[in-house]
């Protein structure tokens, strides 16, 4: 993910809307780009900071913990989706061998009884 797309999808992760495929690209990009995710930190601390005050929300203060908590936590959700995705993947090409076998099985019994 380039840095102007990060910019572009940082109002949406703020507010719960990004896409979980952008998601993944988003939290990787943070993690490795000190600009960006100095840029995430600051918008995060305003946009959540000034949402407490209007709530008049009495929880912590500690919004870069807060964020880097939600991070850590939006990272082990995509890595189980990921491997969520990866067994479903692993399943469906098993059952695909496994019919295939069955189809030249079947072949083969038919033509023996011809």
């Amino acid at each position: 993910m380039s840095c102007r797309r990060f910019q572009q999808q940082l109002n949406k992760f703020i507010k719960d809307e990004i896409d979980p495929e952008e998601l993944d690209f988003f939290i990787s990009h943070a993690k490795n780009c000190k600009d960006c995710y100095e840029e995430l930190e600051i918008n995060y601390m305003v946009n959540v900071g000034l949402e407490m005050i209007e709530n008049d929300d009495k929880a912590s203060f500690d919004l870069a913990g807060q964020l880097k908590k939600k991070l850590s936590q939006l990272e082990r959700k995509a890595d189980i989706r990921y491997k969520f995705n990866t067994c479903n993947k692993i399943i469906v090409c098993t059952a695909y061998v496994c019919i295939g076998v069955s189809f030249v099985a079947g072949m083969l019994v038919y033509l023996q009884i011809l």
